[in-house]
């Protein structure tokens, strides 16, 4: 089976992304990083095979955004 070429990209930001992870978890940086990463997750669930699959995709941009917003909330 081909993978198609739009899921292989957003495979391929997911890796770089999650790399760039802050150390510090209660930062900004790491807040923004949430955010990222819940970006290239709702790319992802556009491109996954599976209903499942682009469910929790879903769900954990969802979680990714509410603990940013929670680490802002902490940090101001």
């Amino acid at each position: 089976m081909t993978i198609p070429a739009d899921l292989k990209r957003s495979l391929s930001r997911l890796r770089e992304v999650r790399a760039r992870r802050p150390a510090e978890a209660e930062s900004l940086a790491f807040a923004e990083w949430r955010d990222e990463m819940a970006d290239v997750l709702d790319e992802l669930a556009e491109w996954l095979l599976f209903e499942s699959d682009r469910e929790q995709a879903a769900a954990e941009a969802a979680a990714a955004r509410a603990q940013a917003g929670e680490i802002r909330a902490r940090l101001s």
